[in-house]
Parts: C-alpha cells; structure tokens; sequence
C-alpha cells in the first residue's frame, strides 16, 4: 500500500495538529483513491475520469502538489508523510507517461530509509528506461536519419516490453509500443504510399487486439482502404487508365468491414464514429462504379 510507513510525531500546540490531522486525512483520501485506479490496466483500459469527467490521475496529481507545498519541507527533512506523498507523485506522473518526471521522483524516495525504498530504487531504474525511450527523435536530423531513428525506437519499445513480459510495467510498456507503431502507419500513409501503410496497420491490430484502442485502430484501417479506393477511381478520372473494377470493389468492402468490426466493439464514441464512416464512404462511392462503366 502506498501508505506503508506513514506516521507523524506528535505537536504541542492544538492548531498545529490540527493542521496535520487534516493533511494525514487528505493523503489517506488520495493514497486509497489512487491505488484502487493504479490496478486499472493502462494498456486495456480507458484512463479513468472522476464523476465531473476529469483525468483521475491529472487530478490526484494536482492535489499531491499542493499537498505538499501546504506542507512544505525540505526533502532532507522529510518525515514518512513526505516520502509517500512522493512515491506517490511518482506512481500519478507514471501513468500519465511523464517518465522523466516520474524518474527524480522516485529517485528522491530511494535516497532516504523507509519501506517504500526498494521499490523506490526499482521503480527508479525502470522510469530511467521508459525516459530514455520516449526522448523525442531529433527534428533537425533529415529525413532518413529521421525515419531510421524512429524505427530504431521502435524497436526500443519492442525489447522494453520483452523486458518486462509479466510486470506490472508490461501494460505502460505495450502502450507506448502501441503508439509508436501507430504513428508509424500514419508515417508510411504518408511518405511511402498506401500500399505499405495497410500492411503495417494490419500488423498493429494483429499485435494489438487486446488493447483499448483496437476499434481506433480498425477505424485507421477502414480510412487507409478507402483512400485505396478513392485514389483508384481518381487514378482512372484523371489519366483515363484502365478501371480495375474488381481491386476497387475489394478495397471498398475491405474498409466496410473494417468500419462494421469498429462499430461492434464497446466504446459508444468508436462505434458512433464507424457507423458515420460507413455513411460517408457510401455517399462518396455511390454511383462510382456507373460513372466508370
């Protein structure tokens, strides 16, 4: 539990303790809340909002800094009070995948004697690999370079998850390959064609089907097959080739049933999106074949 270790020494004057039975009050508020949405998976599950739609986690971030600034103590003097209220920090600024963040948190915790300093010391180690994975790639580097390097983080992401198959960090790791692969597909969409970015969108929705964003990523699917289609038809407008009817009519299904396994999944925003992609791949497509034939 976070709240392993937490005591205060007792004060002399009425107020003064009064000011501490509040903040022992609040942390406990913070530290139960908090750790009953940390054993929520990152990578399965939808981050957690409180009942007015805000960020759980953005939320009981901004209540540990003020808590601790209302407290305001050197770190070398911390009480155990302080130093859960940091593990703590530590815990929030991880999974909003702020690492870098969450990196010195944990360090400040591991360089004093509590309980929660073995697991400060790990927890240290791991966030100084998920940091150094998740440094932006150079802008200036030219393209290439750019692109090598993106590919290499990649790769990064794939040897962190392997690393921690099985921990608790196994789910943040998932999550952070899961976007780089992502922005990948965007990428090749791109720069390299349609063509190369369905075969990397079908491999990320091979490897990811489990996570929460698999509807997102069949949506991503549909679009790229529909543009396949569109640039197609737009191909035989403007140059007067040859029309492949049949590749035009297997493109345009492959993103229909793209769109309908998108709206048969949980998440009602998902499948208000794909039923409206199915509506507008409809309009823009009905009649196409008797213009062509």
């Amino acid at each position: 539990m976070l709240l392993i270790g937490c005591q205060t020494d007792g004060l002399g004057q009425d107020a003064a303790q009064a000011v501490v039975a509040r903040e022992m009050h609040s942390l406990t508020l913070i530290a139960t809340e908090l750790q009953m949405h940390l054993r929520s998976d990152p990578y399965r599950s939808a981050r957690p909002l409180d009942s007015s739609g805000r960020d759980v986690f953005s939320m009981a971030l901004w209540r540990l800094d003020r808590l601790q600034e209302s407290r305001d103590i050197e770190a070398g003097s911390w009480t155990n009070a302080d130093l859960v209220i940091e593990f703590a920090r530590g815990r929030t600024l991880e999974r909003l995948r702020r690492y870098s963040e969450a990196e010195p948190a944990y360090r400040r915790v591991a360089e004093q004697g509590s309980l929660l300093q073995e697991r400060a010391v790990e927890a240290e180690s791991v966030m100084a690999i998920f940091a150094a994975a998740s440094e932006p790639v150079d802008s200036s580097l030219l393209s290439e370079p750019r692109e090598r390097a993106r590919e290499e983080r990649l790769i990064q992401w794939r040897e962190v998850v392997s690393a921690y198959r099985g921990s608790p960090y196994e789910s943040l790791a998932l999550e952070e390959q899961e976007a780089w692969q992502t922005h990948r597909v965007e990428r090749l969409a791109r720069s390299q064609g349609i063509e190369t970015a369905l075969a990397a969108c079908h491999k990320l929705i091979e490897e990811h089907r489990a996570s929460k964003h698999y509807a997102r990523h069949l949506i991503l699917l549909g679009d790229l097959y529909s543009e396949a289609a569109r640039a197609e038809l737009t191909r035989h407008r403007t140059t007067r080739a040859s029309f492949d009817a049949s590749r035009y009519d297997a493109l345009l299904d492959r993103a229909f049933s793209a769109y309908e396994m998108a709206g048969e999944q949980r998440r009602p925003s998902e499948r208000v999106e794909a039923s409206k992609k199915i509506e507008a791949l409809l309009a823009a497509h009905r009649g196409a074949l008797t213009y062509v034939r």
